[in-house]
């Protein structure tokens, strides 16, 4: 129950606002079990481990060392979360390190809650008010906002979620394969060694050797929650300090979408107890100074995304921002794995589905006044909506939510609940939709996909042939949205192996167009000279 909390705690346009900032307190002030039994288990642990493994006396070589580990932690938990607790201590021959701790009997509790909210889940699904009771009179709404309009409907399957979303927490109270992350996540992203060269953040130095299934001992990191305001200081500083902590919460939403849509490796739990502003030594043009970085912590949710999934969410958001192309995001809808593949196959069906996609977008999206200009204007999430609008579409159309699209979704929406705490004006499909156009333009993926994708949007509706001025548009979108110049996106371009592969299609395209132009040309001619002759004649 204090996972879902946590997650409807970033999401004050879902439920109401006063149940929303009563739930933050879940992020990390979950009231922590008796220091006594979390010392117990750190001190056994470390004994079984001092027996087994010589390698372990790098940093615990014997019993006074042990004694002198156990004698700096901290009196209380510095933390503390639904799964365990973490508190301070000094490690011989190392450091400052956090000793993460696994709530007793925390298993056997889950299993009971999950089976509770199974059966919530079951009976809500089936449940139906009878016409005679209006829904409203009852207040739901008070304490639910916008997500009251599912309840009593009698169509809704929330039990496949409601089971997917247990079964994440299971996973993410695995430490086993939560120290698995954290390596993966450390040598695909950190700052110290991390071979992406997009996103480079902190990442906490596991110490595998004192870590059990049980506890977890890491690097002790320095910093502040994002959401942390300086309140004690004066308006400017006040301000400056929101704004480096907006840069930092789109920093972290660009990074998610560097994961999403390019490695596939995903931290797919980033709530506000889960990120930090690490305030690093570096030095800018000779002088000193704390650049403030962002810091990851809590791997026990890290997915991997298919090919497949990284080619359906870049697709659909051009051909729906740029494009506006309603059906042809209804035929990603498979690719993305939220609807079963012969859905579409029957015209009735397909035309019913469109009309329900369409009617569900546009509740959800508000577009700016069309003006013909050179770059696309950029729609506007209505998230009070989203979950009504698309409730229908689960409900008549047998659509699914995949585990890693619901981890990816929730990281994705608590990143961008984060940022509209520090800026109510933030849109993140500005952000969403240069990284799609980005992957979809140079498909690094080599993906059949994408191709069609990138040639349907650049396409004359009419003729269906290449339109050099679609492309520019899609150029100048990619060039506004980014702030990179154009001899930079032409490079990446030139030199992506992908759009070389799509470059021969579009020559031909054109060529084609040429053609096309010069026969209308001369069937025109031919066509007045013929009609001259006539008259002469």
């Amino acid at each position: 129950f204090v996972k879902i909390g946590q997650a409807l705690a970033t999401r004050p346009d879902i439920i109401q606002v006063s149940l929303a900032e009563s739930l933050a307190n879940l992020q990390d002030r979950v009231t922590p079990f008796d220091n006594y039994i979390a010392t117990r288990i750190i001190r056994r642990e470390l004994k079984l481990i001092l027996k087994k493994n010589s390698w372990s006396q790098r940093y615990i070589s014997n019993e006074d060392e042990l004694k002198q580990f156990l004698d700096s932690l901290s009196k209380e938990p510095i933390a503390a979360g639904s799964i365990g607790q973490v508190y301070k201590g000094t490690l011989p021959n190392y450091g400052d390190v956090a000793i993460k701790v696994q709530r007793p009997g925390i298993r056997k509790t889950v299993e009971k809650d999950a089976t509770l909210l199974h059966t919530i889940a079951t009976f809500l699904e089936s449940f139906q008010f009878p016409n005679w009771i209006p829904i409203k009179s009852l207040q739901i709404d008070r304490i639910l906002g916008s997500t009251s309009m599912l309840i009593g409907k009698g169509t809704t399957k929330i039990v496949n979620t409601v089971d997917e979303f247990t079964a994440r927490v299971l996973e993410d109270m695995d430490f086993q394969k939560e120290m698995s992350n954290m390596q993966l996540f450390a040598d695909m992203y950190c700052h110290r060694r991390g071979v992406s060269p997009d996103v480079k953040v902190v990442v906490p130095e596991l110490i595998p050797q004192l870590s059990t299934r049980h506890m977890i001992i890491m690097e002790w990191i320095e910093g502040t929650k994002l959401t942390d305001i300086c309140m004690s200081c004066d308006n400017d500083q006040s301000s400056s300090e929101v704004e480096e902590n907006l840069a930092l919460v789109k920093e972290a939403i660009e990074m998610t979408l560097s994961q999403l849509l390019t490695t596939g490796l995903v931290h797919s739990d980033p709530h506000t107890g889960n990120l930090l502003k690490v305030k690093r030594p570096s030095t800018t043009n000779g002088k000193k100074k704390n650049k403030p970085e962002l810091g990851y912590l809590d791997f026990g949710l890290v997915n991997t995304v298919s090919p497949r999934f990284q080619d359906g969410i870049v697709c659909a958001t051009c051909q729906l921002v740029f494009a506006r192309n309603i059906e042809a995001v209804a035929d990603l809808c498979v690719d993305l794995g939220l609807l079963p593949e012969d859905k579409l196959k029957d015209a009735d069906e397909r035309k019913r589905f469109k009309e329900a996609l369409e009617k569900a977008i546009d509740d959800v999206l508000i577009w700016p006044k069309d003006k013909k200009g050179r770059s696309t204007a950029i729609p506007k999430i209505r998230f009070e909506n989203a979950l009504p609008a698309f409730s229908n579409l689960i409900a008549n159309f047998e659509f699914t939510v995949p585990p890693y699209f619901l981890n990816n979704a929730r990281a994705i929406a608590t990143l961008e609940g984060i940022a509209l705490k520090l800026d109510p004006n933030f849109n993140i499909v500005r952000v969403i939709y240069p990284h799609s156009i980005n992957h979809l333009m140079k498909n690094p993926s080599i993906s059949s996909k994408s191709e069609e994708t990138f040639l349907d949007i650049c396409r004359n509706p009419k003729t269906r042939l290449f339109d050099h001025g679609q492309f520019m548009k899609l150029l100048n979108d990619w060039s506004l949205l980014t702030g990179y110049r154009k001899r930079k996106i032409y490079w990446d371009l030139i030199t992506s192996i992908g759009t070389r592969r799509v470059m021969s299609r579009i020559f031909k395209e054109s060529l084609m167009k040429r053609v096309r132009f010069v026969e209308e040309l001369c069937h025109k001619h031919i066509l007045i000279h013929w009609e001259r002759g006539w008259a002469l004649a």
